[in-house]
């Protein structure tokens, strides 16, 4: 039988017919995924109408145009927008998903988008096969496990545990302790992870690192749900006890909400708060949406518990020569009050000093000693006054930490400035009243910056001004970028905690970025 005028013929240099049947199989099989994504994404115009797949014989032109669309596609979808595919269509055809894999394994070069991809698929491959085998899925996930429902996609899975992927399994034990979503955060679990990947290099497609990760990522995210349902059960019980007790209102500026929002308001937030997937996991708007669950959490259960977080600093005291060096402020003046009880007062010293007047480092004394902060500044003008409020915002921060020093086991503190309530992280707490070296000096200056654009932003949204949004704006953009090469100087150095926790602190000021950049008109 002749093939049909115009049908994939072989050539003498060319695949064979069979490797040419085989590319196109998968083509047709990939195909639904990928239209589903050009059209939700608006990244290309499928060739076929909604419904309809390619021919199953096609001519030589139609073989190239369709798997040119297919590979031009490949360059611009991203691991979370396959995430928001829909189930029935991500997991209703395993065939599919299969071959959708492959695709992406059988790349010979591959940047960190599709290493992104690959990760992401493969676990989710193997939700779909436990999720066939009752239990699995809620039970201890061993190497084994992953590598024998991977065989599928991955033929030379391989459950040999890698000495350099030991740390995967340090994170896992230490999600077992975590009861909150503030604890894995606090730990900064995920940036290890990510990190650890990212330094992988080819070593990632090693098929032993493939079953490594992925039964990482697996009982990863089984914990985070768990932690999640935690957090949302915690509010909602909150609000259950605060009505009970008749209050009406909590203030919940901490988590970017009024000072007076009722119970009814609260319920709702906690009834319809729903997973961010409109954005990558590391945007920060979805981790500015994290944190404010977990703020909204740490109000109510302040409002229940009023004697363990008072809703306003004490005075600061007198700082003498061994509690801090003498500055030159009206409020060194202030008559003394209780002396700080915590261990990690006695350092406050040196974690405070800075190179001339003792005053902890900010934006402005680092430019002196030689790290630009804000070399982006529209104009002189607003640096000088961004970088003189840097260092009131700074002196207050200190103080008011020195004077209510957190109790042990709390893992996030407030300051109130203006009326503006700001959490701090353990690390970040740390970095004002325990450590002195160049990490705590960035990790100060990243968190003054977040709170100067938190401030500036409630303002905005009281009065409408937006001169000191603008401001704010500027300066916290300069020294985004600073942070930015430190965190990748960390990671460079190995010094993973360093990594992390500027990192998380970076990412935070982004989300504040980023909400105050919607304000501007």
């Amino acid at each position: 039988m002749n093939p049909p005028a115009g049908a994939i013929k072989n050539t003498a240099a060319g695949p064979s017919p069979a490797e040419l049947a085989a590319r196109w199989k998968e083509a047709r099989l990939v195909y639904p995924l990928y239209a589903a994504l050009a059209a939700q994404f608006n990244l290309a115009t499928p060739p076929y109408p909604p419904g309809e797949l390619p021919p199953v014989r096609p001519t030589r032109s139609t073989f190239d145009s369709d798997t040119k669309w297919l590979d031009t596609l490949d360059e611009k979808i991203l691991a979370f927008q396959i995430r928001q595919l829909p189930p029935e269509l991500l997991n209703g055809n395993e065939q599919s998903l299969r071959a959708l894999i492959q695709r992406q394994l059988r790349k010979p070069e591959k940047s960190d988008a599709d290493r992104d991809k690959i990760d992401l698929l493969l676990v989710q491959y193997f939700a779909l096969r436990a999720a066939d085998e009752g239990d699995l899925v809620h039970k201890e996930i061993t190497l084994d496990d992953v590598a024998r429902l991977l065989q599928p996609v991955l033929a030379q899975a391989d459950p040999t545990p890698l000495e350099w992927c030991a740390p995967l399994e340090q994170i896992l034990e230490k999600t077992k302790h975590c009861h909150s979503l503030r604890d894995l955060m606090e730990d900064g679990l995920l940036e290890q992870g990510r990190i650890l990947k990212d330094s992988a290099g080819p070593m990632f497609y090693d098929p032993a690192a493939l079953v490594a990760f992925c039964r990482f990522n697996f009982l990863l995210r089984r914990a985070f749900i768990r932690m999640l349902h935690a957090d949302l059960k915690a509010v909602r019980d909150a609000v259950e006890k605060l009505e009970a007790a008749g209050v009406k209102t909590v203030d919940c500026r901490g988590a970017g909400f009024s000072a007076a929002e009722t119970m009814n308001q609260l319920r709702y937030f906690s009834e319809n708060w729903r997973q961010p997937f409109q954005k990558d996991y590391t945007h920060s708007s979805v981790h500015r949406s994290f944190e404010q669950l977990l703020a909204m959490r740490a109000a109510l259960e302040e409002a229940l518990a009023p004697k363990r977080a008072a809703a306003q600093p004490a005075p600061a005291p007198a700082k003498s020569e061994a509690a801090k060096p003498a500055v030159n402020s009206p409020k060194a003046a202030m008559p003394p009050a209780e002396p700080p009880t915590s261990p990690a007062t006695a350092a406050a010293p040196q974690a405070a000093a800075a190179p001339k007047n003792g005053a902890p480092a900010t934006a402005a004394t680092a430019t002196k000693a030689g790290r630009p902060a804000a070399e982006d500044h529209d104009s002189a003008e607003p640096a000088v006054d961004a970088a003189a409020e840097a260092e009131k915002c700074m002196e207050t921060i200190w103080e008011q930490l020195i004077a209510a020093p957190p109790s042990r086991g709390r893992s996030m503190s407030t300051v109130v400035l203006h009326d503006t309530k700001v959490l701090l992280s353990s690390w970040e707490v740390a970095a004002f009243v325990s450590e002195g070296n160049q990490d705590a000096e960035d990790l100060r200056r990243a968190v003054v910056a977040r709170a100067m654009l938190a401030v500036a932003t409630d303002k905005r949204k009281r009065s409408g001004d937006e001169s000191a949004l603008a401001s704010a704006l500027t300066f916290a953009r300069g020294e985004v970028s600073y942070f930015q090469g430190r965190v990748e100087q960390a990671k460079k150095a190995k010094n993973t905690e360093a990594a992390v926790n500027l990192g998380i602190s970076t990412k935070r000021l982004l989300s504040f970025i980023e909400e105050a950049e919607g304000l501007q008109s």
